[in-house]
Order: C-alpha cells, then sequence, then structure tokens
C-alpha cells in the first residue's frame, strides 16, 4: 500500500485497474480539490496511428485494435526531444552562408558586366575550376570517346597539358577536313587566346560565335590537293599475295609497323580499292616486299635487279594538304624504308622528319587520358611513333645529325608484349609463350639509349654549356653512364632473345635475336667511337671495345646471312660497314706496331663485311656504295670500276622467302685486295673457325670487353698517332650528306 503522498505506478497489468486513478488525501475537506491526472496511455501502434486505445483495460494488456491485425501491443515509452545537437546547427548556418555568398556573387557579376574588357584584365582573377572545364568539354564533345580520370582534375593548373580537350575542341576548325582534332600544347598561342576565352565565359558568360565562313574553310582552289583520289594500279591477285607473304615473313617480325590480321583482312575485302590512303600503305608494302622477291614482275621493263619495287613505290601519291591518318603514316614509315635502298637514301630522313610532324599535330607523343578504352588503331598509332623516333636515332648515328625529338619532349607507354593474333582474343599474351613483340620494345630501349648518347656526346658545344654537359672529366663520365646503361640492358634482355652463337634461337626470334645483338654493338661503337677519334688516354681502351663489337656485329652478321639467305637491309648492312671501318683502323695500328698484316684476323673479318655488302648492293644500291668505300680503305691503291656481277636468279618462281645467292667467295675478295699474302681460302677460313673473339659472350659487360682480346693492348697507344687520326677524321662516311 502506498503511501498517501505517493502517487500510484501505472501497471497495465495489475488486476486493480479503474479507468483513473486518484491521490490519496489524508483530509480532502481541508484541500481544495487536485486535477486527476490521466494514468491512461496508448499502444505504439495506435498512438502513431492516432486511435483510441483499449489495451490497459485489457485482462492481457493487449488492446483490441493489435488484437485484430494480430499486432504485439507494446508500451514502450517514446524518447523526449532534446536539444538541437551542434552539428546540425552548423549546416544551418553554412546553409545561410552559402545563401549569402550566392547573393553576394550575384552582385558582383552584375557590376562587373559594367566594366570593359580591358579594366577587366588589369584585375587578379581566379582561375577557373579543373571540374568545370571538364565538364564543358564533355558538353561540347558529346561523341568522344575518352575518359578522363577524375585525378587529372586535382592536378595544379600549370601542371596539367590542355590538349585534347578545350584546345582541340575550341580550335577545332583549324583541322580542316579531319574527324580528329589538332593538338595544340600548353604553350601554343591558341592556349593564351583559350585562357582568355574562358575568362571571359566566366565574368561576361557565353558569346555566340559569328566567324566568317570563308576564312574557316577549304578554297575552292585548295579542294584539288585536299580531295584528290589517286588512281593507283595494282597487280595481280597471286602476286599481291606473294609479296604480302614475304613481307610478313622478312619485314614484319622486326619492324612491326603494321597489325597483320587487320592489314590481310582489308586487302581481302578490296579497301585499297576504295580508300586511297590505304592502297599507298599496300603499294609500299609491295615495294618493300619486291626487294625480297624473284618474280620478273617486280622489275621495271629493262629487269635491272635494282629497280624491285620501283613501279609500286613511283605510283604513291604524296599529297601535299591533307589531314594525317593511320595509313598516311604508315606509308610514310614504309617510304623510309624503301627510300634507303634508292640513290636518293636522304629522303628517309626527310620522310622521317615529316611523319614526325604528323604525330605530334594528332599529339600522338603524349599519352593518353587515364581511363582512356583501348582499340587496336591507338596500338597503331603507338607503334608508328616508336618506329619514327627509333629510326631517327639510327639514322642520325649514320649521317652524324641531330635529332629533331628528344626523350623529354614526349611520355608515351611502349608498344605491348601482345602478339597480332591475339588483339582479338582479349588482347593478351598467352601464359608462358614468348611474345614476338619483344623485340620491338628491346629494340626501342636500346635506341632511346643511342639517342641519349647522340645528344650528349655528339651535340654542338652551345648544347652541351646550355645543358651543362661540360667540365673535364664530364665526358668521361658520360661514357662509363651510358656503358652501365648498355650493361643493365643487356642483362635485361629475354631469354629468347639473348644471342649465343654456339646454339641460337630458332625461327622468327632467331632473326630477331641476331639484329637485336647486331644493333646493341653498333651502338657500343657509337659511344665509343667518339674517342678514337681524338688521342687521348681513353683512345685504347674505346678502341679495343670498338673492335671487339666490330667483330661481333660481323659474326653474327655472317651467321645470320648464311642461315637466312634473304636481303640485309640496313639495319645490317650499316653497322657491317663501320665494323669493317673500325677493323681497317685497327689493323693499320697493329701493323704499325709490328703485327705483320696476313697474321692478323680481322682481315678476314673484313672481308666478310665485303662479302656481305657485295651480297647487298644487288638490291641495295647504297650498299654498293658503302662496299666501294671499305674496298678503298682495304687497297693500297684504288682498283679500276668493275661492273657488279650479276646476283639474280635465272628462274620465274615467285614463292616466299627472298632468292639464294651465293656470297663472294672469301678467297676471291682477299687475293682481289691482298694478292701479295698469297693466302688459299682454307687459311682464312680457319682462322676465323678458330677465332673465340669473334662474338660477345653471353652476358658479357664493357669492362669484360676491355679484357677479352689480348692482341696488342700493350702497344695500342702507340699506333694512335696524328697520321691514323688524321685518316680518321676524313674518312669518306664522315663527309657531309
Amino acid at each position: 500500500m502506498a503511501s498517501d503522498d505517493e502517487v500510484q505506478a501505472f501497471d497495465p497489468t495489475s488486476s486493480e485497474r479503474s479507468g483513473s486513478s486518484v491521490l490519496s488525501l489524508p483530509n480532502p475537506t481541508r484541500f481544495a480539490p487536485i486535477k486527476q491526472r490521466r494514468q491512461q496511455r496508448s499502444c505504439d501502434i495506435c498512438r502513431r496511428r492516432k486511435r483510441r486505445c483499449d489495451g490497459p483495460k485489457m485482462a492481457n494488456g493487449t488492446c483490441s485494435n493489435c488484437l485484430a491485425f494480430g499486432s504485439t501491443c507494446t508500451y514502450v515509452e517514446p524518447q523526449k526531444r532534446g536539444p538541437k545537437s551542434l552539428h546540425a546547427v552548423t549546416v544551418e548556418e553554412l546553409k545561410r552562408e552559402n545563401a549569402s555568398l550566392k547573393t553576394e556573387n550575384a552582385s558582383l557579376k552584375a557590376k562587373l558586366r559594367s566594366l570593359s574588357i580591358c579594366s577587366l584584365c588589369a584585375q587578379p582573377l581566379q582561375s577557373q575550376p579543373q571540374e568545370d572545364d571538364s565538364s564543358r568539354t564533355a558538353s561540347v564533345f558529346p561523341h568522344s570517346s575518352w575518359t578522363t580520370s577524375s585525378s587529372n582534375a586535382n592536378e595544379p593548373q600549370e601542371e596539367r597539358d590542355i590538349t585534347t580537350d578545350e584546345l582541340a575542341t575550341r580550335f577545332s576548325q583549324f583541322s580542316l577536313g579531319s574527324a580528329q582534332p589538332s593538338y595544340f600544347g600548353a604553350g601554343s598561342s591558341f592556349a593564351l587566346a583559350n585562357n582568355a576565352s574562358l575568362m571571359k565565359e566566366k565574368f561576361l558568360g557565353p558569346s555566340l560565335s559569328a566567324r566568317r565562313p570563308y576564312f574557316w574553310q577549304v578554297l575552292p582552289w585548295e579542294k584539288e590537293a585536299f580531295n584528290g583520289h589517286p588512281k593507283y594500279e595494282y597487280p595481280a591477285i597471286d602476286l599481291i599475295a606473294s609479296l604480302l607473304d614475304v613481307y610478313f615473313t622478312n619485314l614484319h617480325p622486326t619492324i612491326p609497323i603494321l597489325h597483320r590480321p587487320t592489314f590481310e583482312r582489308s586487302v581481302a575485302e578490296g579497301l585499297h580499292f576504295r580508300d586511297a590512303d590505304f592502297g599507298g600503305v599496300l603499294l609500299s608494302v609491295l615495294a618493300l616486299a619486291s626487294r625480297f622477291s624473284k618474280d620478273p614482275r617486280v622489275f621495271v621493263e629493262s629487269g635491272d635487279s635494282l629497280s624491285a619495287g620501283w613501279a609500286f613505290a613511283n605510283q604513291i601519291v604524296l599529297q601535299t594538304l591533307f589531314e594525317p591518318t593511320i595509313h598516311m603514316v604508315q606509308m610514310y614509315s614504309l617510304l623510309c624504308l624503301y627510300m634507303l635502298g634508292t640513290s636518293a637514301p636522304h629522303l628517309a630522313w626527310i620522310y622521317n622528319g615529316l611523319g614526325t610532324r604528323f604525330l605530334q599535330q594528332r599529339g600522338e607523343h603524349r599519352p593518353k587520358p587515364e581511363g582512356h578504352k583501348w582499340t587496336p588503331e591507338d596500338e597503331l598509332w603507338k607503334r608508328a611513333f616508336w618506329i619514327f623516333v627509333s629510326f631517327e636515332h639510327i639514322g642520325a648515328t649514320f649521317f652524324g645529325r641531330p635529332t629533331s625529338f628528344h626523350a623529354e619532349e614526349y611520355d608515351v607507354e611502349l608498344p605491348l608484349e601482345i602478339d597480332d593474333e591475339y588483339w582479338d582474343r582479349g588482347a593478351a599474351q598467352p601464359l608462358g609463350k614468348p611474345s614476338e613483340l619483344s623485340y620491338f620494345v628491346c629494340y626501342i630501349r636500346v635506341s632511346e639509349i643511342l639517342g641519349d648518347a647522340i645528344r650528349r656526346l655528339y651535340g654542338s658545344k652551345k648544347a652541351k654549356a646550355f645543358m651543362g654537359w661540360d667540365g673535364p672529366d664530364w665526358e668521361q663520365q658520360t661514357v662509363a653512364e651510358l656503358d652501365s646503361k648498355m650493361n643493365h640492358f643487356l642483362d635485361s634482355i629475354p631469354p629468347h632473345l639473348r644471342w649465343d652463337p654456339e646454339s641460337p634461337p630458332q625461327g622468327i626470334f632467331f632473326d630477331q635475336s641476331a639484329k637485336l645483338h647486331i644493333t646493341y654493338n653498333y651502338i657500343v661503337i657509337a659511344i665509343h667511337r667518339r674517342y678514337i677519334q681524338k688521342p687521348s688516354a681513353q683512345s685504347a681502351p674505346s678502341l679495343t671495345i670498338c673492335a671487339s663489337a666490330a667483330r661481333a656485329i660481323l659474326h653474327t652478321a655472317d651467321i645470320w646471312l648464311s642461315n637466312l639467305q634473304r636481303l640485309p637491309l640496313n639495319n645490317i648492312t650499316d653497322p657491317v660497314f663501320v665494323s669493317g671501318v673500325i677493323l681497317v683502323l685497327y689493323m693499320l695500328g697493329t701493323n704499325r706496331a709490328g703485327l705483320p698484316m696476313e697474321k692478323n684476323k680481322d682481315l678476314a673479318r673484313v672481308a666478310t663485311a665485303l662479302q656481305i655488302l657485295k651480297f647487298a648492293e644487288s638490291r641495295i644500291q647504297p650498299a654498293g656504295r658503302l662496299w666501294e668505300l671499305l674496298r678503298e680503305l682495304c687497297l693500297d691503291n684504288p682498283l679500276p670500276p668493275q661492273d657488279p656481277p650479276s646476283n639474280e636468279p635465272h628462274d620465274n618462281d615467285a614463292s616466299g622467302s627472298a632468292w639464294h645467292i651465293p656470297k663472294p667467295s672469301l678467297s676471291n675478295i682477299l687475293d682481289e685486295h691482298y694478292p701479295q699474302l698469297g693466302k688459299t681460302s682454307d687459311y682464312w677460313n680457319s682462322m676465323l673457325t678458330h677465332d673465340q673473339s669473334a662474338g660477345f659472350v653471353q652476358g658479357m659487360s664493357i669492362e669484360q670487353l676491355l679484357a677479352s682480346d689480348g692482341d696488342l693492348s700493350s702497344s695500342i697507344e702507340s699506333m694512335l698517332d696524328d697520321n691514323l687520326m688524321s685518316m680518321w677524321m676524313t674518312a669518306p662516311w664522315r663527309r657531309k650528306h
């Protein structure tokens, strides 16, 4: 029993329920009656639905509503509402502040519209957020397949390259007749105009364009140059099929300009009849393949062997006004290869420069945005870019010219190491299967080292001073650094591309491994031959390194040619020629040091160089020139001019891989050049057979090369006198082209 001062507790299950409950007062007559407190309450469901609840009156405490609907009748005390949280108050304040800022911003815009453009530009303005730029680009370019990563929006304004978005879109009229806008870098005049346009739009709103079409369209007299469609004449289908097989067998493994399945499918569908650009690519392929073919239809009417493919190459129309397409760029790269075998090889240098400019116009020297969806055409553009860059490095080495494209000016990813046949199968190389594209990637990497060497060792004095490439020991340190890069590259070559003259790779990898080994040693000579061009303390070891690399080149080229019986292009003939010159210089020095000429093994190696050049001269005219120059260096007195023997086959077989041309006899060459020696071919062949220094041992470093040949390492310094250096500096290959 509760006391008189207590309130009876509410119990919905109590058996002493009543409709109300009152306070027990000791003396109700002394006090005024107090308002009774209502103790009955509704259950949770009735309270939410605002219905009358009879739960407290029921025997089991369950109201009739919950009983009718089968619900659980509960009496949970609702939580009392407390004061507003600090977070809620802060959000409300931010909303009010945001509204105030919007009002103030609208007022400022109204004031700015009343100002002139000049006074506006004189004020420091806040740069526009990057998010606005990307959204504007997306709205203007709705059909673009490019997707930009959000991380790019967080980059600083000065580090972001505005290329294919704002500039390409706003100034796309400068790309007449092209679906791909031209590339304009952040340092262009258009970038400045673009910033001014964005500034105007931000503060004054967008303006309507009222450009005069006369100044933005192709003029009537220029349309013929833009819209010209040359009429090409193609050979018979059987010859096309034969030459395509020759091309993809002899050239494609080491120069993967094309994607073979796509190219062959396009030819089968007759794309060359509808697309003149693709027709030019096909004719370029046929012209190159003709150099390896013995079908009489690839020659001009006279049947001269040097005319192979000219009937196809001579048809190609180089348009004066056009927007670069992938087919046009591929055609120029193929023409570079073809022109290297003509009487005007310097045109290859010009075409290579044009191709580089085409790639820059499209922005192919810059990486794709993050999130860009890969397409096969992207990979073809990437291949084309790296082919032009590597061609320029190799060409600059032979011609002694500066490169026009430096490594810091491009940042393109290396080609995918995925064979052509897997592009349509998920674009993934099967695990455990070496890729044929690994050679191309290795070739690019080592040519990058060559490009660095050309610029740092053979650049002008002004360029070296500007870059800080000077000092008493700078040159020696640079050569040591380049040697280290070459050694690192040698260690990183995949196993299936490592050259072992005793057990070379098989199939396509034999061709790739041999050419990669030749290129590697050619670059070693390019790095070190600068020292042997001037007397110094480094002349002796550099000459030893160059001589060892030259022996490796000639030994590898001889094995390659003997096994494949394939026409050597400039990627073999140029290194072979330089190797022959190096060994002639080396023999002259050793002869002065007391070693008789007939005991010098390098004499037989020089004869091998002459053999290889003689083998190539029937189809490659510059190879005949190199043969003449090397022969002049070998002879005390120049021989009278001689007509080269005909190396052409006598049958009309148009089948696959090149021809079979026997190399000139080694003994005949030596007897012709050095009749006073009186040695037989068996003698010279035995010298080369038992020579263990003809090729690099697998994994041999530059440092090991210094100790690999002990012929006359103690007396080399005495042989490098001023007369010998003068002969080197005035050699024919150093003449300006």
